[in-house]
């Protein structure tokens, strides 16, 4: 019988990989993915029929998963962070439902960029936030700037995904001029890319300086908010512990 696996592969290493995804990897007899994901977990497949698409093709991909599992095999569709978030979980989902035939599957989560840069920052975490990705083929830029906006008078911090592409150079800052009214120049913020692999790079750097760096889309930023603190050069946000009285 058919078995379709949504597997999250987290953010490129192996051990961050959880056990359960490592076993659906190992029961499938088809890996799908795009190459960067298929590349990121190679000694863990390398046996296995693999199935690489590229960006722009995802439909495909989740559709091809979906018939392969039709037709009696086990299929892991595999995505880098949680395959819930930012990823393909949702679509598979939407596509399942408008099957006809009914496909066994099983989701399976994993570190999300947010979590796993957020580890390497510190603790910036520790207190409300928010996720914004900055992908504009989705989702209007004009949607995207009202979020933003939304953000920095909430106060959250906020972590940025997918910041900056060659179609998207200046970008960026536009969402960044949105926070701007809402965070001193001098807020905390980090900036992490290639979270977990090879060539990962971290910076905490001030608010005001982000308006004159260079990214990527392997880039995450978090900017902190009136709570957050360097200490021991990692990112804290105050979670307000101390300032509950002792009963």
């Amino acid at each position: 019988m058919g078995k379709l696996y949504l597997v999250s592969i987290g953010p490129g290493a192996l051990d961050m990989i959880v056990p359960r995804a490592s076993e659906a990897l190992k029961n499938s007899d088809f890996i799908i993915g795009h190459q960067l994901y298929l590349d990121l977990i190679q000694s863990l497949i390398q046996k296995k029929e693999q199935i690489a698409s590229p960006w722009g093709q995802e439909v495909e991909r989740v559709d091809l998963s979906i018939k392969k599992a039709e037709e009696g095999k086990r299929v892991s569709l595999v995505s880098s962070g949680d395959i819930g978030v930012y990823a393909l979980g949702g679509l598979a989902l939407e596509r399942l439902g408008e099957n006809k035939q009914k496909v066994d599957f099983e989701i399976i989560p994993g570190v999300t960029s947010a979590n796993a840069c957020a580890s390497i920052l510190g603790a910036p975490l520790a207190h409300d936030f928010l996720t914004l990705s900055l992908s504009d083929l989705l989702v209007p830029r004009e949607t995207i700037l009202e979020r933003a906006e939304a953000g920095g008078k909430g106060g959250f911090v906020s972590v940025l995904y997918n910041v900056q592409s060659s179609k998207r150079k200046n970008f960026i800052y536009e969402v960044l001029e949105k926070f701007k009214p809402f965070r001193s120049p001098q807020t905390p913020c980090g900036v992490v890319s290639n979270a977990f692999r090879q060539n990962e790079k971290k910076q905490i750097v001030a608010f005001e300086d982000l308006f004159t760096m260079q990214f990527n889309m392997l880039t995450t930023i978090v900017l902190g908010n009136d709570a957050t603190r360097v200490i021991q050069n990692k990112m804290v946000t105050e979670r307000g512990y101390s300032n509950v009285p002792n009963k």
